[in-house]
């Protein structure tokens, strides 16, 4: 392998999407894109076109007919919908913290609603004046901090 030869291989970029385009005249194009996120969504950072042959030159015309939003579209879906379910992990909401009255409540609600053989989730909602789906994330923070233990009844 020469010099020339290794420098080419050093030079050639890795890109996120490569796909073929073929031209009104027949002609065969490579056309890559990088993404990056800017903004908080992805975006192209960088386009590379080539001829498949190597010897077709890149024209304006070219450059106007190609449809790089037909092109891209599916992968750019694709690309976005990755990112917002990775920043929707890194930014979770974890809601606010609950002091231990606030759990010790939860729990002596809960267990006077399950002694009585009333639905839970929504005593302790109406109790509290808060959803029912706020009132199960209570439920299940008071368990998990031990407020609330209830023994399975002995299977026979």
């Amino acid at each position: 392998m020469t010099n020339q030869q290794k420098q080419t291989n050093k030079d050639k970029k890795a890109h996120d999407i490569t796909v073929k385009y073929q031209d009104a005249s027949g002609s065969q194009w490579n056309v890559e894109v990088e993404l990056k996120t800017i903004n908080g969504r992805k975006g192209i950072s960088t386009l590379s076109i080539s001829s498949v042959d190597g010897f077709t030159p890149l024209t304006r015309r070219i450059l106007r007919d190609l449809p790089l939003d037909l092109l891209f579209h599916g992968h750019m879906a694709v690309e976005s919908k990755k990112l917002s379910i990775n920043n929707r992990k890194k930014t979770a909401h974890k809601g606010r913290t609950h002091t231990e009255e606030e759990l010790q409540n939860v729990a002596e609600i809960y267990m006077t609603a399950f002694r009585a053989h009333l639905p839970v989730q929504k005593t302790v909602a109406d109790m509290l004046g808060v959803s029912v789906s706020t009132a199960a994330k209570r439920i299940m923070v008071a368990r998990k901090n031990g407020y609330i233990k209830l023994e399975k009844p002995p299977t026979r």
